[in-house]
């Protein structure tokens, strides 16, 4: 298809981010004070809370010493890539930063209009970025769109997802926020938003924010038996923990789905397609038929994405160039570098003391003090006492791929990729493959130094208070936050410290 010209510019995007000279939302986890019940940027919805904020006099200062700063420690290529495969990733790239229009298929019914805007921080293809670009696209082109009230300028990308139909029957789909009725290229459709007042109101509306995408091809790689021996390995430490645990798989084939917030997704092709058409609303080669059907909103043939007949990447790669968009945005994720972790506590405090997002959240720094490479040494043993690392597995090895550098490669995600039940503090009601409404895949941590959003639904900016929302009434993690609980301030702090070198 013919590409839109117009396309995002992560340069811009952090230019504008660095440059603003005030944000009313959360601080970045830059606040003074945590409590250690939960807190934060909340969940707008009544859903339950992870748990009630003890009294004042048992609140600390905040153990979080914020987002690591400097370059971004991710959104590069592999290394070792042969010369196509470099040219591929660099046109892949180009394509998956892209904004559609309405003429190259956005809607009718969005969330954002292009991959670059959700998965913007730190670099193309993370998660999250400070300002939240969907806050613009409402109104972009004349739309008439409202911005719901979950939708915050300095709050995270979200997707809404209904837990039930008018009915009371299950829903758990994914409602676009957005329409393209009043879009100067959209003249004719007329359909409304959807009614996220009344969803908020009746408890019925969760939310999802952007996973980060940084080295995933390296977990399409490992086989399914590397995974479950990784999980068995930490058996006897889960049991001890009263951790238990299980694969989601795929209602076809079997074999383990581990992308996505409850691993719903079988490959990086899968994620991708689906997520074109669910948050941009653009019909593929994986999903064709358009979600909304009112006769007045189609402007396109269908599918919107497939193969090119011609290269559309002007010379930069011929196999991109002819690919379809979904080929392009799983080449690029399959290509991209796993996040670097920092090598110094200097490198892990420089948003700390001389961040300008921390400056411009009106940040102070929480503790007074730079992190030092000790107390990132102490955090990673702190991790490791506590039990963290029975879910949040530290290495996984990849088996045989086609992408050169790729096989045989031991990984250090953070994560054995399985589902596990987190209680009623961070359920959603929603179920998904093989995942129940209290079950979700294990985060991976690498890269979460430079996160500035936590948990499923982005409710808070601070890592202490993500730790503890871990723990609530069936939470598979009671234990681990119990152990945690009981830790003096200073291991708390290394803690947090290690999690933001990674």
């Amino acid at each position: 298809m013919t590409k839109y010209a117009r396309r995002w510019s992560v340069a811009a995007i952090a230019t504008t981010m660095l440059g603003a000279t005030a944000l009313s939302g959360p601080a970045f986890a830059q606040t003074t004070t945590t409590t250690f019940g939960g807190g934060g940027f909340r969940n707008p919805s009544p859903s339950p809370s992870p748990s009630p904020s003890p009294p004042p006099q048992f609140q600390q200062q905040s153990i979080d010493p914020g987002p690591r700063g400097g370059a971004p420690g991710a959104g590069g290529a592999i290394p070792g890539l042969s010369s196509d495969e470099q040219n591929f990733f660099t046109a892949a790239k180009a394509v998956f930063n892209e904004v559609d229009g309405v003429p190259e298929g956005l809607g009718p019914r969005f969330n954002l209009d292009g991959c670059g805007g959700c998965h913007a921080f730190p670099a193309a293809g993370g998660s999250s970025p400070p300002t939240n670009p969907q806050v613009a696209v409402a109104t972009a082109m004349g739309a008439k769109n409202t911005v719901p009230s979950f939708i915050r300028a300095t709050g995270p990308v979200r997707e809404v997802r209904f837990v039930n139909n008018p009915n009371g029957t299950p829903d758990g789909g994914v409602h676009a926020l957005f329409v393209i009725t009043g879009r100067s290229d959209a003249v004719g459709c007329n359909i409304a938003q959807p009614n996220f007042a009344a969803a908020v109101a009746a408890n019925n509306a969760i939310f999802r924010i952007p996973t980060p995408t940084f080295g995933l091809g390296y977990i399409e790689a490992v086989p399914d038996a590397s995974l479950q021996a990784a999980f068995s390995a930490a058996a006897q430490q889960k049991g001890s923990l009263g951790i238990s645990g299980t694969f989601n798989h795929s209602g076809n084939d079997g074999t383990i789905t581990r992308f996505g917030w409850k691993a719903q997704n079988k490959s990086l092709w899968i994620f991708a397609a689906e997520a074109y058409n669910v948050e941009q609303g653009v019909t593929n080669l994986g999903f064709p038929n358009e979600r909304e059907d009112n006769p007045g909103c189609q402007f396109n043939n269908l599918p919107e994405s497939r193969t090119n007949f011609t290269d559309q990447s002007k010379g930069v790669s011929l196999a991109s160039g002819i690919s379809d968009d979904v080929t392009n945005f799983a080449a690029f994720m399959r290509m991209l570098d796993p996040p670097t972790p920092a090598t110094s506590g200097t490198q892990v405090a420089a948003l700390t003391t001389t961040s300008a997002i921390g400056t411009a959240a009106g940040g102070t720094t929480p503790n007074n003090a730079t992190p030092s490479s000790t107390a990132i040494a102490r955090g990673q043993t702190v991790f490791s006492n506590i039990g963290c690392n029975a879910c949040h597995i530290v290495n996984q090895k990849t088996g045989k791929s086609a992408i050169t550098g790729v096989s045989n490669q031991t990984v250090q995600p953070y994560s054995d990729f399985a589902l596990h039940t987190m209680g009623t503090g961070l359920q959603d009601r929603v179920s998904q493959g093989n995942a129940n409404g209290q079950q979700f895949r294990t985060a991976p941590l690498w890269g979460v130094g430079q996160r500035l959003f936590f948990l499923h639904d982005g409710r808070t900016a601070d890592i202490g208070n993500a730790i503890t929302a871990h723990a609530s009434s069936g939470s598979e993690a009671n234990q681990v936050i119990s152990n945690f609980n009981q830790l003096s301030f200073t291991d708390k702090q290394a803690l947090a410290s290690f999690l933001r070198s990674l």
